[in-house]
């Protein structure tokens, strides 16, 4: 760790050398994620893209516990969790104004009309589409 408490990281591509600055500026994703490992992965390569990851959540009932704070700024949600789908909480989101994409194994496809607008990451993905769908929901400052 350095002295300002903010843990090291290599040079991310696309971002200056000296990218503590965006790191402190950089917007927090709420992961809402039922597989731990996976969840963990996703908290990685968060981390690793100079994003904050304001909490890893495993069910829905965790989610919506998290709506009334200022805890995120963006979200990135599992489609299934623990028998549950995540739609009543993108819902909350919506209503909100909260940004956020869908992580699921299913693709687009798994996901119901209602919400076909927003942004769908097929899993797996690695952290160049990750990035790249966290740039489009307009979580970036540059």
């Amino acid at each position: 760790m350095r002295k300002d408490s903010q843990p090291e990281h290599g040079p991310i591509p696309g971002l200056p050398a000296d990218h503590t600055h965006l790191r402190r500026a950089a917007p927090r994703v709420l992961v809402v994620e039922d597989e731990m490992t996976v969840a963990m992965l996703i908290e990685d390569m968060v981390s690793e893209l100079a994003y904050e990851v304001a909490a890893v959540v495993p069910r829905l009932e965790d989610a919506m516990r998290l709506l009334d704070g200022d805890l995120f700024d963006l979200a990135l949600l599992d489609v299934h969790l623990g028998g549950k789908t995540v739609f009543p909480f993108a819902a909350e989101l919506e209503a909100r104004e909260i940004p956020f994409l869908f992580a699921t194994a299913y693709g687009p496809r798994g996901i119901p009309a209602a919400f076909q607008a927003h942004m769908v990451l097929q899993k797996p993905f690695g952290p160049v589409e990750l990035r790249r769908a966290l740039v489009g929901l307009g979580g970036r400052v540059n």
